[in-house]
């Protein structure tokens, strides 16, 4: 399985980085709007519909991405930021139960839409910022590669408490803190790179940790939907790694807050 699993890794990563540079903002919102419907798809059959209207809600989610468009980015972020704070209350206080509004699998279905469509919007701004140079989209890429790299790993080889046992029995607080340390350095030398110099590495470290941080907070939250769907992986289009909602888990909180935390420290 962990052959597999970096064999998929080591082909479509160099794949990925390299669509964002050969393709143009229109390509990037197209390669990007794709894989938000496959997750979009995926998330409605965690929440319980059948193949027909899961077709639906993909499609309805991506019609509402293309609209976002003509939304204030701000509004989107100011939601994106109050829905991840939820989350985060709702994997770490409520655990394996349910809370008062994911009890109803109604909601739970509409809740794809807080966690898909600000990634698909974040993506497609941090692209259009430098057409031909997206070094922020890459950057936190790299970002939450590298934490959720480094926290698998650290957490194979020292893990021994539990992060969230109830909803994600693997994570280990070693490994959660591997990556944040990961994420914390590429943070920094990200600030240094964008020509910020010394003064930039703080604020770097600061959203590195941030960014990775959340982004246990979106994997955990697809966990705790795939628990109450009573299934292991979203889907099995990438081999050993799952569904494209598996892989991007992580990006559904870590694109947002970053755009957050960028524009906050007036990063262009």
């Amino acid at each position: 399985m962990l052959k597999t699993r970096l064999l998929t890794a080591f082909v479509a990563g160099p794949l990925l980085l390299a669509s964002l540079f050969l393709l143009n903002t229109a390509g990037i919102a197209v390669l990007f709007g794709v894989f938000t419907a496959v997750a979009a798809f995926e998330w409605s059959l965690l929440a319980g519909l059948k193949v027909s209207g899961s077709v639906a809600f993909a499609l309805a989610v991506v019609i509402l991405g293309w609209a976002s468009l003509w939304l204030s980015l701000s509004l989107v972020l100011i939601v994106a930021s109050a829905w991840w704070l939820w989350a985060l209350v709702e994997v770490f206080f409520f655990r394996d139960q349910t809370g008062p509004l994911w009890r109803y699998r109604a909601v739970r279905l509409l809740c794809g839409v807080p966690v898909l469509i600000p990634l698909w919007r974040g993506c497609v701004v941090l692209k259009a910022q430098d057409p031909g140079h997206p070094w922020l989209l890459g950057w936190v890429l790299v970002i939450v590669w590298t934490a959720d790299s480094l926290a698998y790993f650290t957490g194979r080889a020292y893990g021994r408490h539990k992060l969230a046992p109830q909803v994600s029995p693997g994570k280990t607080l070693e490994g959660a803190a591997g990556g944040l340390a990961g994420a914390a350095l590429v943070g920094a030398v990200g600030m240094v790179l964008l020509g910020f110099g010394v003064r930039g590495v703080l604020a770097g470290t600061l959203l590195g940790v941030v960014i990775a941080a959340f982004s246990v907070v979106g994997d955990l939250l697809e966990s705790k939907a795939k628990r109450l769907a009573g299934v292991k992986d979203s889907g099995h289009w990438l081999p050993g790694h799952g569904g494209v909602l598996d892989r991007i888990d992580a990006l559904t909180a870590a694109v947002p807050l970053f755009l957050v935390g960028i524009r906050w420290l007036g990063v262009r």
